[in-house]
């Protein structure tokens, strides 16, 4: 009687386990389709992109980057990237841009040009190789940075936490 029990207690756990291990499966499908989650959660995210890209920064690596995602232009992501700093005037007078990718480097000289732009941008500095300790400064400053080299995966990351930096209001705490 007791080792009937037991085979009974066993054959039930098991059948219990067994559509528990079944149903985390679709769970589990998710992950192997981030792309496609990433594209559901971009698209509550769109953003507005100007990269100051001037030669010799790492600006213009990422940018070219961030362009071959296609994904990027199906969440409704757009592009405009400068590389003189006359041209950056002129967009951020006249355009509407949520973010503004800048080398680290240019990030605190034209601070104040970015200041009274009419859309406000989040600056996202762009880090380049840098210490832990230097990337680390640079983000206590701009609460979010992009660090490069990096994975198109590495690049959406930076570009959803600056934006929901901007959703938040963390950016009136930067000018």
């Amino acid at each position: 009687m007791r080792k009937l029990f037991f085979v009974g207690l066993l054959l039930g756990s098991l059948a219990l386990t067994i559509t528990a291990v079944f149903a985390c499966g679709d769970k589990l499908m998710l992950f192997a389709a981030g792309g496609r989650l990433r594209q559901v959660y971009a698209r509550t995210h769109p953003a507005s992109i100007l990269a100051y890209a001037r030669r010799n920064s790492a600006v213009p690596g990422v940018v070219a980057e961030l362009e071959r995602h296609s994904t990027l232009k199906q969440a409704g992501y757009k592009f405009l990237a400068v590389e003189e700093q006359p041209r950056l005037d002129d967009a951020l007078k006249n355009g509407k841009y949520d973010l503004l990718l800048i080398d680290a480097a240019d990030a605190e000289s034209l601070a104040p040009q970015v200041s009274p732009a009419t859309s406000m941008p989040v600056v996202l500095p762009v880090v380049y190789k840098s210490t832990k300790a230097a990337a680390s400064s640079v983000e206590k400053k701009y609460r979010c940075i992009l660090k490069a080299p990096g994975t198109s995966d590495h690049y959406l990351a930076a570009l959803d936490q600056a934006m929901t930096v901007r959703s938040k209001g963390f950016w009136k705490a930067l000018r």
